[in-house]
């Protein structure tokens, strides 16, 4: 199936189902005929923008601006800390960049969770499988500031020597 197909059926899902997890909508795909994995509908999770809006339980997905508050700096945070705690991050600094580490096919999502939150002390991002190389503001204390801030939503933050 083509990625427009399946996106549009993502959003169609989510707004007729309550949807929680990456592995409930791989079911409501496979019962709509969309043969899929899990880790592609990560991908398309990123890509779409969606979020886990609060609710009971763990909350359902909805696309980013869809519901109150979804599109604000903390619901962004949000998304991030519920990504952080479902992936192991591990941060090192490097030169004038921070590099994050977690699991293959993971990094795109994190990337993406850390654009969205606009964070002074980051410029911008490049992810490759389980990889990010955040690329630090010009800021005498960019990286600590962005160590700080991920330490608090679960990452490990490698010592410096």
């Amino acid at each position: 199936m083509q990625k427009r197909k399946r996106q549009e059926a993502i959003l169609s899902l989510i707004r007729k189902h309550a949807i929680a997890t990456q592995e409930e909508l791989v079911a409501h795909l496979r019962r709509a005929g969309v043969a899929t994995t899990q880790a592609t509908v990560s991908r398309d999770v990123a890509e779409l923008g969606l979020v886990r809006l609060p609710g009971s339980g763990l909350g359902r997905y909805a696309q980013l601006g869809e519901g109150q508050g979804a599109a604000s700096t903390a619901a962004r945070e949000e998304r991030l800390q519920r990504l952080l705690r479902d992936l192991p991050l591990t941060v090192r600094r490097g030169q004038g960049l921070a590099v994050l580490i977690s699991t293959p096919g993971s990094a795109a999502p994190i990337a993406s969770g850390l654009d969205a939150t606009a964070w002074p002390e980051m410029v911008g991002t490049v992810a490759g499988d389980d990889t990010v190389f955040v690329a630090l503001a010009p800021q005498p204390r960019a990286y600590s500031a962005l160590a700080q801030r991920l330490a608090r939503l679960g990452a490990f933050v490698e010592p410096e020597d």
